[in-house]
């Protein structure tokens, strides 16, 4: 049978479309693809570089922290001063004119001031943070220091004269020593004070009672027993230790 040209037209034109159609899904498909491949790639690429910059944000973090950290811990320690409870300091005054020796034991503190002749005074006080406002017996001077590990400054003050210092924690066979004893019929009170290069600067009371009394130099100090001779009386010494709280 004949088949009519308008027909063979159609069927031509049907199969036409239909290739079309399939080329443009496979074109479409194949895009889709392309793109999903070419998100995942991107997305691989891109993680590493964010974890990097992450990890690069978290170190400078970390060392900006770290830097801050050293220098608040060295500002610390240069702005500020260790308060020891115990502690014994001496050394010689301005201008080579005696010795004083400052010793702190927990709440109490006693200091000696000597030219090694007629010049003394004891005084007692009160530790502060650091800080001491002491007086000697019968106002006969005053003495105020600053005190910290390792040094202590101020002035003490003796019939009227200042003497100013600024003196180095010692420690044994350094330090002040003292000795009260019945001599010849009166009470002595004498004092030493032991500088750290093995210097004795002393003076010795020959009657703590008598209202005139005058100092005159101490008798040499025997570091190894303790013991001075005093005109032919032997006398024996206690250290005034801070640290040990001997003399308190």
């Amino acid at each position: 049978m004949k088949i009519k040209t308008p027909i063979i037209t159609l069927l031509v034109g049907v199969a036409l479309a239909a290739g079309l159609l399939v080329s443009s899904m496979s074109a479409v498909s194949e895009k889709k693809a392309a793109l999903a491949a070419a998100s995942a790639s991107a997305a691989a690429n891109a993680a590493p570089a964010v974890t990097s910059s992450s990890a690069a944000s978290t170190a400078a973090a970390s060392g900006s922290q770290a830097a801050s950290a050293a220098a608040s811990a060295s500002a610390s320690a240069s702005g500020s001063f260790v308060i020891p409870p115990h502690a014994n300091y001496d050394g010689e005054v301005q201008g080579d004119k005696g010795a004083v020796a400052l010793v702190v034991h927990d709440t109490f503190a006693i200091a000696y001031f000597c030219n090694g002749s007629t010049i003394e005074s004891w005084f007692s006080g009160t530790p502060h943070d650091g800080q001491l406002t002491m007086q000697a017996k019968g106002s006969n001077g005053s003495l105020t220091a600053n005190y910290a590990l390792g040094h202590a400054r101020g002035t003490v003050v003796v019939n009227g004269v200042s003497y100013i210092f600024s003196i180095i924690a010692v420690h044994k066979p350094s330090g002040l020593f003292q000795s009260i004893a019945n001599v010849r019929g009166a009470t002595i009170k004498a004092g030493w004070i032991v500088l750290a290069n093995g210097t004795e600067v002393g003076s010795l009371d020959p009657d703590v009672n008598a209202a005139n009394s005058v100092s005159q130099a101490a008798p040499k100090l025997d570091l190894s027993t303790l013991t001075a001779d005093d005109g032919g009386t032997t006398i024996t010494a206690t250290p005034i230790d801070g640290e040990t709280g001997s003399g308190f």
